[in-house]
């Protein structure tokens, strides 16, 4: 197996140009069938809640230490909401066909640009079910917060509406990320294949793999007797 340098490296990456090219075409064509026949796609429905850290709002007036106390609550309302009660209240509200523990893996729960405003997001395959289990934790979220905490409130800011488009796959990302792969397989491929390749093709090759002086040729005898043979049709027809 001979060394190789970046000189060599990109002549070989010349020669197998094209290989290279329909390597990457196939690796972002099959990207792209198994993110659009096998992928299931994914929805995303959001509904947002202002979060208070007292239920006593008769004092309109909010402090830096009540904006970063409120920043905290998101985090317990967020544990609270993906509580067993919750959760249960939600399907019974719904009368979806879901488990707890699938109910629980569609919801997150975050505060929005570090703000007291919190994002309730279900992710599903079915978008009217995300519009509708968002819808419903915030419609049940308010007493059960405020029954486990006894202090703070929430109100309702923005409900959830049926997302018209996928969260996910995305369909381009993917098939980028096909083509990188492709063209790292491709390349991987056309190096090893060169440094595995015993064939001598030229003078300079076989000076790298012996590591000797070149003390002789042989002819292409095929290619003398080729012409030789148009010599001799040549002839023929002048004659003719």
């Amino acid at each position: 197996m001979e060394e190789l340098d970046v000189r060599q490296i990109f002549t070989y990456l010349k020669r197998h140009f094209w290989l290279i090219i329909c390597i990457v075409l196939v690796a972002a064509s099959l990207s792209a069938t198994i993110t659009y026949f096998f992928i299931t796609p994914q929805y995303e429905a959001s509904a947002t809640l202002y979060v208070f850290n007292d239920s006593n709002r008769s004092d309109t007036s909010i402090s830096t230490t009540d904006i970063t106390t409120s920043q905290k609550l998101i985090a317990t309302y967020s544990v609270i909401m993906q509580s067993d009660n919750v959760i249960h209240k939600v399907i019974e509200t719904t009368n979806l066909n879901y488990t707890p523990s699938q109910i629980r893996k569609m919801f997150t729960g975050t505060s929005v640009n570090n703000t007291e405003v919190m994002k309730v997001t279900i992710t599903s395959s079915d978008p009217v079910d995300s519009m509708v289990l968002a819808n419903a934790f915030i419609d049940v979220a308010p007493d059960e917060i405020l029954r486990v905490i006894k202090a703070g409130a929430v109100e309702i800011l923005d409900r959830a509406e049926i997302p018209q488009q996928p969260s996910s796959p995305s369909m381009m990302k993917n098939i980028a990320i096909g083509a990188v792969l492709g063209v790292i397989a491709a390349v991987a491929f056309v190096i090893l294949y060169e440094l595995f390749n015993t064939k001598v093709r030229n003078e300079e090759n076989l000076l790298r793999v012996v590591k000797a002086p070149v003390i002789g040729y042989i002819p292409d005898l095929q290619l003398y007797q080729k012409d030789d043979k148009e010599v001799h049709s040549y002839g023929r027809r002048r004659k003719a």
